[in-house]
C-alpha cells in the first residue's frame, strides 16, 4: 500500500488548487492544515487533517457508505446556494469533531471539520489508482472500481463544490472582497483513430451482406459500398475524412475551437497505424490549424507505457505538419498514475487529455477545471496540465448502452453539473460516426454543442 501523499509540497500544491479554485489568489490571509485550535495572527481558514489510515480505509468502505451533507449544512446561513444537492464527506478531520462541518471560531477564523486537502489530493493526484489492483483487459481502471462510482458521487465535480464552499465563507467572512465570476464553457474534442470505414475488402463485404440480408437495409448496403470504394479511390471525399469537416463546422457554430488529435502509429495491435502523410488527411490538418483549431497528438495504444514510442510517434506528425505538439490524449484512454504523465513531460507535451473513465461519464479526476500534474511518487508538480475528460461517444453508445435521447439527457445533466461550479465542459465525438446506425450520435452532438440546455 503507497503512503498518502501528505508531504509538505503535496500539501502545498492542494492549497494551491483549492484557492485557485475559490477565486481567491488575492485573498492574503493565513491558512493552516493541522489542528483545529491552532493560533493564528489573524483570522484565517484551518482545514483539519484526517487521519493517515482514512485514505485506505475510504477505497476499503462498503458501496454506498459514505457519509452525505445536505448542502445547506455546508454553505453560510443565507448565502445564496448554486445547487441543493448532498455532498459526500470523502475524510473527516481527526480532531475536529463532525459537527459542525464548518463553522466560525471565536477569532474569525473559517474551522472546515472537512479535510479538503485530502479531497483535492485524493481526486486530483488519482492515488486510488495506483492502489487499486482491478484493471480491464486494456490495462484500465473500470469507472466502476473507483471509489467515486461505488460511493455515488462520479457525476459530481465535488472537488470544485468544496471549492464553491469556502469561496462562500470567505465571501461571508470577507465582505471587501469580491469572488470571481465565472461561466459555463465547453472543451470539444476529436480523436480521429481511422481515415477509412473499411480496411479490407472483406470487411465491406461482410458488412453490405449484413445490412442488405439481416438488417433488410438496401440503402445502408449502397452506402457501405460507396464508403468502400471513397476509402480507396477518393479518399479527401471519403466520410471518415468529410466527419472532421463537419465536426470543426459545429464546433465553430457553437462558437469554439476544438481539439483534433492524430494518430501517429505505426500499424500494431489496436491501432490502424494509417500514414498521418497522407496528403488528404494534411490538407486538413492545415485547414483546421488555420481556422484556429487545435492539433494534438493520439498516442497509439502500447505508448502509456513507453516513452520511446510516445516520442517517435509525436516526432512522425511534428514533422508531417512542420511545428510542435503539445496536446495529447492516450487512446483507448489508457493510462498509468503517474507514468504517463512523466512519458508525457518528457515528450515535451504541456496538456494531456486522458482521464475520463471509458465505461462511465462523469468526473474522474472530481473537477470540471485544467489543473496542473502532482507526481505523488517524486513529490512535485510535473509541467503538465490535466484537461479531465467528462463525455465520450462510445462511452454512452457502446459501454453505457444509451440511446441517442438518453443520451443528450446525461450530457445536459453534467452539463448542469458544470455550469454550477463555473466549469468547463470536456466532450469527445469521434469522426467515425458515420454509418447509418451510427449517425443519429452526430445529431446529439449537433443539438447538445448548440444548445447545452445547461439550466432545467
Amino acid at each position: 500500500m503507497i503512503e498518502p501523499p501528505l508531504t509538505p509540497n503535496a500539501i502545498a500544491y492542494a492549497w494551491e488548487r483549492l484557492w485557485a479554485l475559490a477565486g481567491a489568489e488575492e485573498l492574503t490571509i493565513p491558512r493552516v492544515y493541522g489542528p483545529p485550535h491552532t493560533p493564528l495572527p489573524a483570522p484565517g481558514v484551518i482545514i483539519s487533517p484526517a487521519a493517515a489510515e482514512a485514505w485506505e480505509q475510504l477505497i476499503q468502505l462498503p458501496p454506498n457508505s459514505l457519509n452525505w451533507l445536505p448542502a445547506e449544512a455546508l454553505f453560510p446561513p443565507g448565502y445564496p446556494r448554486p445547487f441543493d444537492d448532498a455532498l459526500p464527506v470523502l475524510f473527516w478531520g481527526e480532531t475536529a469533531g463532525k459537527r459542525p462541518p464548518v463553522r466560525v471560531r471565536e477569532d474569525g477564523s473559517i474551522l472546515f471539520a472537512i479535510d479538503l486537502i485530502a479531497t483535492i489530493l485524493f481526486m486530483l493526484t488519482r492515488w486510488e489508482e495506483i492502489v487499486i489492483a482491478q484493471r480491464d483487459s486494456h490495462d484500465r481502471l473500470p469507472a466502476t472500481a473507483s471509489v467515486a462510482y461505488r460511493q455515488g458521487f462520479l457525476d459530481q465535480p465535488v472537488v470544485d463544490r468544496y471549492a464553491i464552499i469556502l469561496q462562500a465563507w470567505l465571501q461571508k467572512r470577507f465582505p471587501s472582497w469580491q469572488r470571481p465570476q465565472r461561466g459555463f464553457s465547453l472543451r470539444l474534442s476529436h480523436d480521429i483513430d481511422h481515415l477509412r470505414r473499411f480496411l479490407h475488402p472483406n470487411e465491406a463485404l461482410r458488412q453490405t451482406i449484413h445490412d442488405l440480408w439481416r438488417q433488410k437495409r438496401p440503402v445502408w448496403a449502397l452506402e457501405d459500398i460507396r464508403d468502400f470504394l471513397m476509402g480507396r479511390l477518393w479518399l479527401d471525399h471519403n466520410p471518415y475524412l468529410s466527419a472532421m469537416d463537419n465536426l470543426a463546422q459545429l464546433d465553430e457554430q457553437a462558437g469554439y475551437r476544438g481539439v483534433f488529435y492524430i494518430m501517429a502509429a505505426v500499424p500494431a495491435a489496436y491501432d490502424e497505424g494509417f500514414p498521418v502523410h497522407t496528403p488528404a488527411l494534411v490538407r486538413r490538418l492545415r485547414e483546421l490549424s488555420a481556422r484556429g483549431h487545435i492539433i494534438g497528438i493520439h498516442p497509439g495504444y502500447h505508448t502509456y507505457l513507453d516513452p520511446i514510442r510516445y516520442q517517435a510517434e509525436k516526432a512522425r506528425l511534428e514533422t508531417t505538419l512542420g511545428r510542435n505538439i503539445h496536446h495529447a490524449r492516450q487512446h483507448y484512454l489508457r493510462f498509468r498514475v503517474p507514468d504517463t504523465w512523466r512519458i508525457a513531460a518528457q515528450a515535451g507535451v504541456v496538456e494531456d487529455a486522458t482521464l475520463g473513465y471509458h465505461d462511465h461519464e462523469g468526473f474522474r479526476c472530481g473537477t470540471a477545471h485544467p489543473f496542473p500534474v502532482f507526481d505523488l511518487i517524486a513529490d512535485h508538480t510535473l509541467p503538465v496540465r490535466e484537461h479531465p475528460l467528462h463525455v465520450m461517444d462510445s462511452t454512452l453508445i457502446t459501454y453505457r448502452g444509451l440511446t441517442p435521447a438518453q443520451g443528450l439527457a446525461r450530457l445536459r445533466h453534467l452539463a448542469r453539473r458544470v455550469q454550477e461550479v463555473g466549469g468547463e465542459m470536456h466532450l469527445l465525438w469521434h469522426n467515425t460516426l458515420t454509418p447509418p446506425n451510427r449517425r443519429p450520435w452526430m445529431e446529439v452532438y449537433r443539438r447538445f454543442v448548440t444548445a447545452p440546455a445547461t439550466v432545467p
